[in-house]
C-alpha cells in the first residue's frame, strides 16, 4: 500500500455503480485481493436506489473512496464520470457485478509498460452466473470461435479491426484505459449499449492500437437483471447494434479501410444473434418480443442496399470526430 494516500498510484479502479450492493461488495473485494497494492478504487454512485456510501465507508481504507453523482448520468455518461474521477494513468472501470482476478492488475501492467504505445489493455474473461458459478452462454461459444492469435497480441489496422466488427469479443470491464491516450471522455454517452464497441473500433479507426492478454483475468457475470439481457429481451439492443454498424461501415469506407467496411455492412453476428433470439421468444409464445425482432431482422436485410461506394483515390481522409 503506498506510504502517502495522496500520491498518485500506478493504477485506478473505477465502479460505476447503480445497485446492487451485494454484488458491489465482492467487485470490491476482488480489487482488494489484486497482487499489486498500489492502487486507488474510486465508487462512482449513479445515483441509484441502494446508494453505496456506506458500504464503502466500512472498509476503512484511504484506498477506497466513492462518490454520488449529482444527476443519473446513464451507462456510458457514468464510465466518463469514472475516467474526470480517478488519477492514474492507467484505469480499469470495473463494473459493480464483476470480479477480478488477483493476477489482473499485474498482468495489465506489465503489458502496458511493455507497449506504451496501446490505447488499452485488455484480457480474456471467465463468465459467471448471478450466484458466481461458472456458465457459458451462446453468446460466450460464438465469441470463443471467432478467429483470433491464441497468444498475447496487438491489434491494428484494417484486418484486426474488421475481426472487432464480426464480433465485439472484448469484454468492457477487462479493459485497463491509457489516459493520455483516449481522453477525459472516452465513451460516447448517446449510446446504450454499445459505448464499448463504438470505443474500441474508433482507438482503431483513429490509427490507435489495443493490446489483448489472452489469459482469462476478469470474471463476467451474465444475470437476468443486467442491462444487457434487458435490452436483449425488448430489442433495443439489436437496433442499436445494427444502427452502430452502418455507422462504422461508411466510416471504414471513407477511411479507405474495405475489409472493416465489408465486415460491418454484412452484419452477419448480429444479424444471427437477432435471429436466434427471436427463435426463442417465438418458441417461449413471446409472440410480441418475437414479432418486433423479425421485423427489425427483416428491415435490416431489405434496407441493406447499401451498396459499396467506389474505392477513393488519393490521400487518405482524416478520421471523423466523435460523436456525442
Amino acid at each position: 500500500m503506498p506510504s502517502d494516500p495522496a500520491a498518485v498510484p500506478r493504477i485506478s479502479f473505477a465502479i460505476p455503480y447503480y445497485d446492487g450492493l451485494h454484488y458491489l461488495r465482492e467487485a470490491i473485494g476482488s480489487v482488494l485481493a489484486q497482487t499489486v497494492t498500489d492502487w486507488e478504487l474510486v465508487v462512482v454512485d449513479d445515483r441509484g436506489p441502494e446508494p453505496a456510501g456506506e458500504v464503502v465507508a466500512a472498509y476503512d481504507d484511504p484506498r477506497i473512496s466513492s462518490v454520488r453523482n449529482e444527476r443519473n448520468l446513464g451507462l456510458a455518461g457514468n464510465w466518463n464520470e469514472c475516467v474526470r474521477r480517478t488519477r492514474a494513468p492507467l484505469l480499469t472501470i470495473l463494473h459493480g457485478d464483476d470480479r477480478l482476478l488477483p493476477d489482473y492488475a499485474a498482468r495489465v501492467l506489465d503489458a502496458a509498460d511493455r507497449h506504451p504505445d496501446v490505447a488499452a489493455v485488455f484480457t480474456d474473461a471467465l463468465t459467471i452466473g448471478s450466484s458466481g458459478q461458472p456458465t457459458r452462454t451462446l453468446a460466450d461459444r460464438v465469441k470463443e470461435r471467432m478467429p483470433r492469435p491464441g497468444g498475447d497480441h496487438r491489434l491494428q489496422g484494417d484486418a484486426d479491426l474488421a475481426g472487432l466488427l464480426r464480433g465485439n469479443y472484448i469484454v468492457c470491464p477487462s479493459m485497463c484505459l491509457r489516459r493520455e491516450l483516449v481522453g477525459a471522455a472516452p465513451f460516447d454517452d448517446s449510446l446504450r449499449f454499445v459505448p464499448d464497441w463504438d470505443f474500441t473500433t474508433r482507438m482503431l479507426m483513429e490509427g490507435r492500437s489495443l493490446f489483448g492478454v489472452r489469459t482469462p483475468l476478469i470474471e463476467y457475470r451474465r444475470h437476468s437483471d443486467s442491462q444487457t439481457s434487458l435490452q436483449t429481451e425488448d430489442a433495443s439492443r439489436f437496433e442499436e447494434e445494427l444502427r452502430f454498424l452502418r455507422r462504422v461501415a461508411g466510416d471504414a469506407d471513407r477511411l479507405d479501410l474495405p475489409r472493416s467496411a465489408a465486415m460491418a455492412r454484412r452484419r452477419v453476428t448480429v444479424r444471427g444473434h437477432l435471429a436466434v433470439q427471436a427463435g426463442l421468444d417465438a418458441v417461449a409464445r413471446r409472440w410480441p418480443n418475437a414479432r418486433a425482432k423479425w421485423r427489425i431482422l427483416r428491415a435490416d436485410l431489405v434496407g441493406s442496399a447499401d451498396v459499396r461506394p467506389r474505392r477513393r483515390r488519393g490521400p487518405r481522409p482524416a478520421p471523423p470526430a466523435r460523436g456525442g
